[in-house]
């Protein structure tokens, strides 16, 4: 039986619900990663002597994953297989090649329809089945000793000394580095964990509380700390889930030129201030975001939590479609969540947000309320476009996420 929605934070929650990985899909790309560990470690491999370690990194670490907009689309599943090594035990040729040694045997063994691919920095596998996924698994080792004195060198002491953070720090392979065939220090550096942990600690007292209301349902959890960050959906991470759902369908047609996903994950955390609900979470991060972006020597620069120094808008620069699209994008979910939350009745979504987070995924989200209340009318085309259409008669339509 269909919950009643009575609110514009039910309707979102709601939503984000239709828009999230299902949770037996979810359970099934976990199965398949830790598979994929069991098989590097199994008394065969050869790189067992390593002791490697497979987990996600991305939206799967975060809680932040959505379906594809398109069942011709992909879930994509970013992993780190992290061997206990040093720099000087391999070359970056020589550990992608050995890991893609077990990653090919994987897929044979498997029978897996597609072979993996030597990429850029990944090993790329294809799974060929209902659910779907792209699975990018990035060859790494632990690298914080040289990371903390790179931090330091540029001024990040504070960094370099948070143990939360620096310790996770990884040195991974890059086929386009002019160091990669040859036995050096000069790796490049990544901190997936350390990002995860910056990003849950943004959101760390919603994040409990959910944890506490999920362990008063399920006996099987002893404590909090037992529960996954990632089974959690705090207003953050909804938050960011429907922002993404509208970024992929403003840019259904435009998929190299989209906003990517690293920044408006960084700039919402960095926004959220611990709301508990998703509309005052929106109004939160949509008004304040982009005040996160700093300029450095003329450049926009979004900061890698992790790394100062890495800059997320490094495409910026050299393509200035990238940077113009953030900002019209940013202008149109303001407008668009903004007109609903503020101005519109929580039965009456307006036609532009159903388009940018898609009829469908709307009208499933939203059955609720003409099952559970025939007499409050729903999203209709004709409601939205007349809400619309007031909003922009009283001028509210500039700026209807600051009220």
């Amino acid at each position: 039986m269909n919950k009643q929605l009575t609110n514009h934070d039910e309707v979102l929650e709601a939503i984000t619900a239709t828009i999230d990985i299902p949770e037996h899909l979810d359970e099934r790309a976990r199965k398949r990663y830790r598979s994929l560990g069991d098989w590097l470690d199994r008394p065969n491999s050869g790189i067992k002597q390593f002791d490697p370690e497979v987990y996600p990194q991305g939206s799967f670490a975060l809680g932040t994953v959505i379906q594809p907009i398109s069942e011709a689309d992909a879930f994509d599943l970013d992993l780190v297989c992290r061997l206990d090594a040093t720099k000087y035990d391999f070359t970056m040729q020589e550990l992608k090649r050995l890991t893609g040694i077990e990653v090919l045997a994987y897929a044979d063994a498997h029978s897996m329809k597609h072979t993996p691919e030597d990429k850029r920095r990944c090993w790329t596998m294809e799974y060929a089945d209902e659910a779907n996924f792209h699975t990018d698994i990035l060859p790494a080792l632990p690298d914080d000793v040289a990371y903390r004195e790179y931090l330091k060198s540029r001024g990040h002491v504070d960094l370099a000394n948070n143990d939360e953070l620096a310790q996770f720090a990884l040195a991974i392979t890059d086929k386009t580095h002019p160091s990669y065939e040859r036995t050096c220090a000069d790796w490049p550096v990544s901190n997936p964990k350390g990002y995860a942990t910056w990003f849950h600690a943004q959101h760390s007292f919603q994040l409990d509380r959910a944890k506490k209301a999920r362990m008063a349902k399920d006996s099987k959890y002893a404590s909090i700390d037992e529960i996954p960050n990632y089974r959690m959906k705090t207003p953050l991470q909804r938050s960011i889930q429907l922002l993404k759902r509208h970024r992929d369908m403003m840019f259904a047609d435009d998929g190299e030129h989209k906003p990517i996903s690293i920044i408006i994950t960084t700039l919402s955390a960095h926004a959220y201030q611990g709301e508990e609900t998703i509309t005052d979470a929106l109004r939160t991060i949509l008004r304040t975001m982009d005040t996160f972006i700093e300029e450095r020597g003329g450049i926009k620069w979004i900061a890698n939590p992790t790394n100062p120094e890495e800059n997320f808008a490094d495409k910026w620069p050299d393509n200035a479609e990238k940077e113009t699209n953030f900002y019209d994008w940013l202008e149109a979910a303001r407008h668009d969540f903004g007109t609903y939350i503020r101005e519109a009745r929580f039965s009456e979504i307006p036609r532009s947000l159903q388009d940018r987070l898609g009829s469908e995924a709307v009208i499933a989200a939203t059955a609720a309320i003409a099952v559970a209340a025939p007499h409050i009318v729903s999203a209709t085309v004709a409601a939205g476009e007349a809400e619309v259409d007031a909003v922009k008669q009283s001028g509210a339509e500039t700026r209807p996420w600051a009220k």
